[in-house]
Formats: C-alpha cells, structure tokens, sequence
C-alpha cells in the first residue's frame, strides 16, 4: 500500500500515532508496522485478530479538515465509495470508524507487493508487454467504477498496486467524486496530481468526469514505457523506445487536450489494447517500413535443416503427381484420342456408353441381359424388348448425333505451390530445434550414460558369475550367463 497523497499549498504539522497507541486505540488489530506517511494522512500493516488476516490501516491526522479542502469529508466519502466497489482490480474495504473520538480510520486489503512508481524507479521503464498488461486491468477497474457514476480523480502509478500473485489493484479512492456536480466537498479547489491531471481538473468550474481518468491513462501509460512524464512537446513512445507505433495513437487519443477528442470510455482502450495483443506486430508499419528501406540482397547461403526436409517433401509430392499425370496420358493414348461422350437421347433413356475404358474381358453373350452401365443417368421405368432397340450403324453409316454436349477430360490439378515461411513458423521452427537440442542434452544423453553405466557393471558382474559356473560339472548355469552376456553386448533385452 502506498501513503496518502501530499498535496500542495496544505501542510499539517503532523507526526503518525505511534504502533503502541494505534494498539491502544484499536485493539481488534495487531500493528505491524508503518507503511507510509503523508501529509494527510498514515498507512499501518496490521492482522485482524478475528479472522487472522493481513490488513491496511489508514488514519486522518486530528484537525485536517480546514474548511476548505474538507479532508475529513472527503476520507468519509472515500471509505463509502470503496466499500461499495466489488471488483478484483480495486482495494476493498473491511471497516471504517472513528478511533479516540477524533481519529479516522479505514480499514483495507492489504496488496502484499509493491506499486508500479517503485516499479518504474527500480526498472527506469517497463516492458512493453507488461505495460499494456498493467493498462489494461486499470481499464477493467475504472470500467467497473465508471458504471457506478464514481471517478477516480487521481490515477497515476503509485496508485495502482500490483501483488506478489501478479493481480493489479486500483488503491486511494480519497479524491474520488460523484459525476453528479456538488457532491464532493471543496469541489472547486484543484486536486490530484498536477501531472497526471487532465486539464479541467485544472480548471475551476469545469465538469469532470471519467474521462479525467483516462487521461491520466495516458500519461501514465506514456511514463510505463519511456520511464518519462510527457510534459509540454514530447516524443511520441516509438520514436523514444522503438515500440508499436500502435501505442502511439493510444497515448495520443487518450491526452487529448478536449474530452471530447478523447477516449469517452475504458473499454475503448481496452479493446484497442486487445487488438495489439492479438495483433504483436502492425502490419501495415512492416509494409510501409520495407518499402522506405534500402533493398539488402542477402548472400547464399543454407537453408535451415526444416526447411530442407519441408522442401524435400514438396519435392517428392510434386514428382508424385507428375507420374500419375504421365500415366493418365498414357492410359488415354492407348484406349484413343477420340474423347468418350455420354449420349443420352429422347427415345431410348436406358443404353448410353460408358465412360470407363474399355476392358479385355469378353463380352456378355447378346441374348443374355445386359449389366447396368456406370454412369449416372436416370433409372428407366422397365426394360424395353429387344426389338425394339436402336440398331448400331453399319459401315459407312453416319453416327446419330448426341443430343448432349461432350465431356471434356477434368485438367489436371495445378502442382501446390511451396509454402511462404512466415515469421510463425520460422519461430516455431527455432523453438523445436531448441527443444531437440534440450531434449538431447538433459534426458537422451544422461540416459544413454547411465544406460552404458550399467551395461558396464552387469556385464562384470556376468563375468565374474561366469568364472565361477565354468568351474562347475553342470554348465547349464554357464551356458545360461553367456547367453545372457551376449545379449547385453548386442544391447538386446534380457528374457523376464
């Protein structure tokens, strides 16, 4: 947890109970130690007694509310909000009360981590990735506080808490405010923190409301990756870092000067968000960058050993199919160029020729009936009498002409093209040479070591059996431990 914030222009001379009198005061809690202080207020780590739990406490100093900032009222409003907040992204609230009449306290989550400005200070920047992660469940919890008419009022990293398990929590609702106007005491006083401000907070009369949040996203989206406070004319975080230019326009929208210009929800940046996560590299950026780029001709060299055998199984396939083709040609040659047609006329539905080659086998005798042919016309109502069908042209005679138009021989499929390597799968295959090679050295070679190992002690000890059975009248044993020795030194299994 993190300590209250100082704000200026409001100093109170004020020293934090100490861990006995906090003990005195609240009873219920075990005091652990103080995790920070500010000039409006203290955080101590505690246990609750009843349920065995760590727990913040946090205190109001005696006399802060000086009639114009309204701290007391405002520590009353941000221990009501909270406890209204059910979200796993936001600090919950156990308790709040009044300790030795005149001392505040609220009692919450205690996040056992550390918060993303001691983050930043330990790291100089972020990770990308980790940014947009972090972002990202900012988003989801002043989604959720949003819904609820509740603004923030002051985001910024040492207000966002992450925790040992990897869970970001939103911390320190105390300048917290009702979208609806007048319900935040000293509402025309200037809060949060100037630099994460958006600029009608700055500005006395103006409407504030969740978009405030959003930039403050911004900036502190902006501070995640460069490490930096975007004041005045700054660079843009790709032209600082070299990131996604994609963030470019997230930090962009959201500290636009005017509300309306900006973000107008957090799931507006979140699903822009989601769409870089599912998206990692900008597609149009790769097209635009290659073409400004100068054209570097790679020297020969070697394709990878997957790509050999990817390229090879395309080989074989292609030759494959071109046997076949060479074959089908064949096949047709020999049975005639003229194409097989299907002829099927108005008279006689029942007797078209077939388009399968003709076989070598003897024809069926003519009085006898005759096998349906294999091809997909219509069935006949019955078989028509013998006299009555059509008599085959003599010599010379010209043919009936088909009333259907001739088949034409299917074309032959085109030869699949080899496959484009893509990032993906030059990655992938990285990644599988990686692991045969781990593969190799942790599990298959200590095998085959510890395998040899004992192949080595078996074979003494077969060895020094056998030194004593040769010496025996019975040499069943004998002949029994060389066979066994034999089958060692051929690395072939042993009978149960």
């Amino acid at each position: 947890m993190e300590p209250p914030n100082e704000h200026p222009g409001h100093v109170v001379a004020w020293h934090p109970p100490s861990l006995e009198a906090m003990q005195d005061l609240l009873p219920q809690y075990e005091f652990i130690s103080l995790i920070g202080q500010g000039g409006m207020g203290a955080v101590y780590k505690a246990t609750q007694i009843s349920l065995d739990r760590p727990v913040a406490v946090k205190v109001l100093p005696p006399g802060a509310d000086d009639g114009e900032m309204g701290f007391t009222e405002r520590f009353r409003i941000e221990a009501r909000m909270m406890a209204k907040m059910n979200h796993p992204g936001i600090v919950s609230v156990h308790d709040f009360g009044i300790a030795g009449g005149d001392l505040l306290f609220i009692v919450m989550e205690f996040v056992d981590g550390t918060d993303i400005a001691k983050m930043i200070q330990a790291q100089r920047k972020l990770e990308p990735n980790y940014a947009l992660a972090i972002t990202a469940h900012v988003c989801d919890a002043l989604l959720y506080a949003h819904n609820r008419q509740v603004v923030h009022g002051d985001i910024k990293p040492a207000n966002v808490l992450i925790g040992m398990d990897g869970q970001v929590k939103v911390a320190d609702f105390g300048l917290a405010r009702f979208n609806d106007a007048g319900q935040v005491p000293g509402s025309s006083v200037t809060l949060g923190t100037p630099d994460y401000a958006a600029p009608e907070i700055m500005t006395e009369g103006a409407t504030v409301d969740g978009r405030a949040d959003l930039y403050a996203v911004g900036v502190m989206l902006y501070n995640m990756l460069t490490g930096e406070i975007p004041r005045g004319i700054f660079q843009l975080p790709s032209e600082k870092i070299g990131c996604d230019p994609r963030l470019d326009d997230i930090v962009r929208k959201a500290m636009e000067q005017e509300p309306e210009r900006r973000y107008q929800t957090a799931y507006e940046i979140r699903r822009d968000l989601d769409r870089i996560f599912a998206v990692p590299v900008a597609k149009a950026e790769e097209h635009r960058e290659e073409k400004s780029a100068p054209r570097h001709v790679e020297p020969p060299h070697a394709p990878p050993p997957h790509r050999l055998v990817k390229h090879g199984i395309i080989g074989w396939a292609i030759a494959v199919i071109a046997a076949i083709a060479a074959l089908g040609y064949l096949v047709w040659k020999d049975y005639g160029t003229t194409p097989k047609v299907v002829v099927v006329t108005k008279a006689d539905p029942v007797e078209s020729p077939s388009i399968s080659p003709p076989t070598r086998d003897p024809p069926p005798p003519t009085d006898g009936p005759r096998p349906e042919p294999a091809v997909n016309r219509p069935r006949p109502e019955a078989p028509r009498p013998k006299s009555e069908r059509p008599r085959p042209p003599g010599k010379g005679e010209p043919r009936p002409q088909p009333e259907v138009a001739m088949r034409q021989p299917m074309p032959a499929p085109p030869p699949e093209s080899p496959p484009v390597e893509t990032e993906a799968t030059r990655h992938l295959g990285e990644l599988d040479a990686q692991f045969q090679a781990a593969l190799d050295r942790d599990v298959t070679k200590p095998r085959n070591a510890a395998v040899a190992g004992l192949d080595a002690k078996y074979l003494a000890a077969l060895d020094r059996s056998l030194g004593t059975a040769v010496k025996s009248p019975d040499q069943t044993e004998s002949l029994a431990l060389s066979t066994d020795k034999k089958r060692v030194e051929a690395h072939q299994s042993l009978p149960d």
